[in-house]
């Protein structure tokens, strides 16, 4: 069941008290924003890096991330704004809209980003000072570091197991703010910025990956075309492990 606010307001068509969607709920893997004037939607995803990133570097949750996200957005097609609470307007009467309208909703087939960039730039300081901020920390080894101290004893089999467990989720946060600012970026100045950054030395050729995931999402262009314009930014090394990425998701690509 999608999750939802505790609080409830009246439907301002039929004035039943319904609970505005919040975010995804146990099972569920996104969540619909609704215009706030018609019965567009955008879907938000439980693991969307944009999401995450404000989960992680602003502490946001609940209705405060909900209300971060449909900051956000751009606006709908109809010139109106997505909002968490659907204009006012419970998911009974939006689906009889619907239905009435036979409206196909979001389901445009080209491609238009949700997000609001002036919005997004806003976001940029606080996700690149994370990142940053993310190498600093002696305590925190490396995998390499924590193999070898396991293997000279200084570390038993428990506390190596917790360790190699933090540092995988320490690693999986980090990555998902840099999908975070990739998506405030201007996609043009993107990938000067990675490497201004050393994000490959830190992360290895992985993270440009994980960025062009982040593209398809927020601006509609392909992984692979991403990869193949920005390759030739990157040493022979990394080049030679996003050709081999490339062939095993694009058959030969």
């Amino acid at each position: 069941m999608t999750k939802t606010i505790d609080r409830e307001i009246n439907c301002v068509l039929c004035k039943d008290a319904y609970t505005p969607v919040l975010g995804p709920g146990e099972g569920e893997k996104s969540y619909r924003i609704y215009c706030s004037s018609c019965v567009n939607w955008i879907a938000v995803g439980r693991a969307n890096p944009l999401r995450l990133g404000l989960r992680i570097v602003l502490g946001l949750r609940d209705e405060a991330l909900s209300l971060a996200i449909q900051t956000c957005l751009s606006s709908c097609s109809c010139g109106s704004n997505f909002s968490c609470d659907s204009g006012g307007r419970c998911q009974t009467c939006i689906g009889k809209i619907e239905r009435e309208t036979k409206s196909s909703s979001s389901t445009n087939k080209d491609f238009t980003s949700p997000w609001n960039s002036d919005e997004m730039k806003k976001l940029q300081p606080k996700f690149l000072e994370y990142i940053l901020g993310s190498e600093e920390g002696a305590e925190n080894l490396n995998l390499k570091q924590l193999i070898e101290k396991f293997e000279a004893g200084k570390m038993g089999a428990e506390e190596y197991m917790e360790a190699v467990e933090s540092l995988q989720f320490r690693e999986s946060n980090q990555v998902s703010v840099v999908q975070a600012w990739a998506m405030t970026m201007d996609p043009e100045e993107l990938f000067a910025a990675v490497e201004d950054y050393d994000l490959v030395e830190r992360y290895g050729s992985r993270i440009i990956v994980s960025i062009a995931s982040a593209l398809e999402s927020s601006i509609g262009r392909p992984v692979l075309t991403t990869l193949n314009n920005e390759m030739d930014q990157f040493d022979q090394i990394t080049q030679q492990e996003l050709r081999t990425f490339m062939r095993k998701i694009g058959g030969g690509f």
